[in-house]
């Protein structure tokens, strides 16, 4: 259910820049400094493609977001923004 959620949410995002963060980790949220909107935009910008899923959550102790992107080969690859600096990870 949760992620059916976060793919409805993530195609009125790409659709249109007002939307609304659905987060349950309210704590992570509050610490990062990129918003999941821009950390989406970041990773389109290191995996060309479709974002299909998008969340926030802790990595080698930093927050970071994991956005799934489906690329145009319609391979689903994971790429991860840390939440304050920006910066991207491809998961290979």
């Amino acid at each position: 259910m949760k992620k059916i959620i976060a793919m409805a949410l993530l195609s009125g995002v790409m659709a249109s820049p007002a939307w609304a963060l659905f987060e349950t980790n309210k704590q992570l949220a509050a610490t990062a400094t990129v918003t999941l909107e821009d950390a989406v935009r970041h990773a389109l910008k290191a995996v060309p493609g479709k974002a299909v899923e998008a969340e926030i959550g802790k990595e080698d102790g930093r927050t970071v977001y994991e956005v799934e992107i489906i690329d145009s080969n319609n391979k689903t690859q994971k790429v991860y923004v840390d939440a304050q600096s920006g910066q991207t990870k491809i998961d290979h």
